[in-house]
């Protein structure tokens, strides 16, 4: 605990105040030596000795099992291999237990105050099982959850670590971890807990440079070639000016300094992880350096950004647990992932990283993909939350049915933007939820070791209340515990803009199309097509409710022909132009394994996108959302640069 924090009339709102890396209370015991060797990155493997502190007798040790910010029991156990356990050089035999697969039981022989574990990790993929391996021939993400044993039953923040890292030669890298001697291709980094160590990944690469953009922020880029490297000015400009953004919002930093990690590989596929001192943030490796590389997924960096206030500083007190093996309970992610996905395309807007057009077309996305959910009609997103574990790996096939823990994030935007005019109209605009994230995020700044404080559902509606008293048990109920038919578009209605649909298709969902490689007709005929070359023309999900189920079509058949002729995305847009207005059916021809069918599907609506138009007959609420807040400063920054 620093002494810098003066909660004053907050401070009943948050239930523990946890002192995290650097606190005096966590440096005693004999530290974990950690020493990884990393100069396979280019061939997926990595060597791996772990010597730990043991006792004489029966003795358990651990493998990583839950890892925050993942919200899945997903440590990669299946990619450890050649393990061996020794103790003063003698190799012990080891056995797993039969319930914890995490957990692995040896005996230490008398005298041995210690033992070593040896191993590889293969792959080396994130801890969530449906991101790409993290490493390529010229780059890789190491994260040390996957790369550490420890004693069972020993705490993360209890748990003192020397760590070291081998890198390919000449690699270079960035991360949040404090260095202590760097020696050729080998680190040695301070001695930190183990929390310390897993919160702070490593990129590094053979093409890797780092981008000052702030007095304690700095963008740490890793791309599988020199170009990649090449960042487009418009991003870097918003870079530099989301990292004020960041602080305006929550009123103050509670990082010391902020590491953005970008890997840039087509290789490794997109996806952020947040930490509290840096961010592990993939994308193409286009995705910086061409405007239209980031359209689609311009808040990537800042919703993890946005994760060192919500979800770091501030975290559901059922997501925050002793070390990594314990489970984590996932009912509040509406607010840990749900609210930060509201402000995370705040911030990306207001920063600059996306226009207003732009954005409005991102959220009408979002409206409409979970206005067209029928799992709305037996799932309400508070199950989305608690099934998080589960939910996230879910198949693609009827996950409109299913709903996945994509949901709470995209829902969560509508229900926050709902909060947030509320605020603003109960108030006449005198307030907004930037008065609930300025006491959320405890409006100071610190400059210590990060901490987290707690905090449960009730003390969110505290804090609501604190900023302008209402039923705010009963707002969120209706909308998140609640079956709700439809998706809760009051925000956008009372922000004035109502969702349409319109055969022009939005710049950004062309963009997510492309990234994705697929045709999405959800809104017309309600399936989702692959352009994948691998899988062109197999559907990968159909809406049950819609014009293509009632034709009897299902995910992973595969369309032949569309209107006699042979399949294409183009083609199949413009058949739905052909049959705007025109009763006669479409025709496609499928094959469902080795067998082919003729379907006719009703597509008189032609082609149908969604968008939101102005309802002049309110105040222009989403004008103001957006706006940037340090504009001026940012500007007068730019210019002297």
């Amino acid at each position: 605990m620093t002494g810098r924090l003066k909660y004053g009339a907050v401070v009943a709102a948050f239930s523990t105040l946890v002192c995290l890396p650097g606190a005096v209370s966590a440096q005693t015991g004999t530290p974990l030596r950690v020493s990884v060797d990393a100069s396979g990155a280019a061939q997926k493997i990595y060597h791996v000795k772990v010597t730990m502190p043991a006792a004489p007798g029966a003795f358990t040790f651990v493998y990583p099992k839950w890892i925050p910010g993942y919200h899945t029991p997903s440590g990669p156990i299946e990619d450890v291999v050649g393990m061996r356990v020794l103790a003063g050089g003698v190799t012990l035999d080891w056995r797993r237990d039969l319930v914890d697969f995490y957990a692995v039981h040896t005996n230490v022989p008398a005298g041995a105050s210690s033992i070593e574990v040896a191993f590889d990790v293969v792959g080396a993929p994130s801890v969530d099982g449906q991101v790409a391996p993290g490493s390529t021939s010229e780059l890789a993400v190491i994260e040390y959850s996957n790369l550490v044993m420890y004693p069972q039953g020993a705490t993360a923040l209890g748990t003192q670590v020397e760590a070291s890292l081998t890198l390919p030669a000449g690699w270079t890298f960035g991360t949040a971890l404090p260095v202590q001697t760097h020696s050729g291709d080998t680190i040695a980094f301070a001695p930190a807990t183990l929390y310390t160590l897993v919160d702070s990944p490593i990129v590094a690469g053979a093409h890797e440079k780092e981008f000052p953009l702030g007095p304690t922020e700095v963008l740490d880029a890793a791309a599988d070639s020199d170009a990649g490297l090449e960042l487009a000015p418009k991003f870097l400009a918003g870079m530099k000016h989301l990292v004020q953004e960041g602080p305006a919002l929550y009123g103050g930093k509670h990082y010391r300094r902020y590491h953005f990690l970008l890997t840039l590989s087509d290789a490794i596929g997109v996806t952020g992880i947040e930490h509290h001192e840096s961010s592990d943030d993939r994308a193409a490796e286009k995705y910086a350096s061409e405007d239209s590389g980031y359209l689609w997924d311009a808040d990537l960096l800042p919703h993890e950004y946005s994760h060192s206030w919500n979800g770091k500083y501030r975290r559901p007190e059922d997501l925050s647990t002793p070390d990594y093996q314990q489970p984590e309970q996932t009912d509040l992610l509406w607010v840990y992932e749900g609210m930060n996905q509201y402000n995370g395309e705040k911030l990306a807007a207001r920063s600059g990283l996306i226009d207003f057009k732009n954005q409005l077309d991102s959220l009408a996305l979002s409206a409409a993909q979970m206005d067209a959910e029928n799992g709305r009609d037996w799932r309400p997103i508070r199950d989305t939350a608690d099934g998080a574990p589960f939910l996230y790996t879910v198949p693609n096939q009827y996950a409109f049915l299913r709903r996945s823990a994509n949901d709470f994030y995209t829902e969560g935007t509508l229900i926050w933007l709902d909060a947030d005019v509320t605020i603003r109209r109960l108030t006449h605009d005198a307030k907004s939820l930037d008065d609930f994230c300025k006491l959320w995020g405890n409006g100071t700044n610190q400059t210590s070791a990060p901490v987290v404080t707690t905090y449960n559902e009730n003390d969110v509606l505290t804090l609501l209340n604190q900023v302008v008293p209402y039923d705010w048990a009963g707002f969120f109920k209706q909308r998140i515990a609640t079956i709700q038919p439809r998706a809760p578009l009051g925000g956008i209605t009372g922000a004035g803009y109502r969702l349409t649909y319109t055969d022009q298709e939005p710049a950004i969902e062309k963009a997510r199309d492309d990234q994705a490689k697929q045709i999405d007709e959800r809104f017309s005929l309600g399936l989702i097509v692959s352009t994948d070359a691998k899988s062109d023309g197999v559907i990968r999900d159909v809406l049950t409710d819609s014009a293509a189920f009632r034709a009897g079509l299902a995910p992973d058949m595969r369309i032949v022909a569309v209107d006699g002729r042979g399949w294409s995305a183009d083609r199949l847009r413009a058949a739905l132009g052909n049959h705007k207005g025109v009763s006669t059916a479409l025709e496609l021809i499928v094959a469902d394994g080795d067998f082919f069918k003729t379907v006719h599907i009703d597509a008189h609506e032609g082609l149908r996108y969604p968008h939101l138009v102005r309802d002049a007959s309110q105040p222009d609420e989403l004008q103001k959302i957006y706006a940037p807040r340090t504009l001026t400063s940012f500007e007068k920054a730019r210019s002297t640069s």
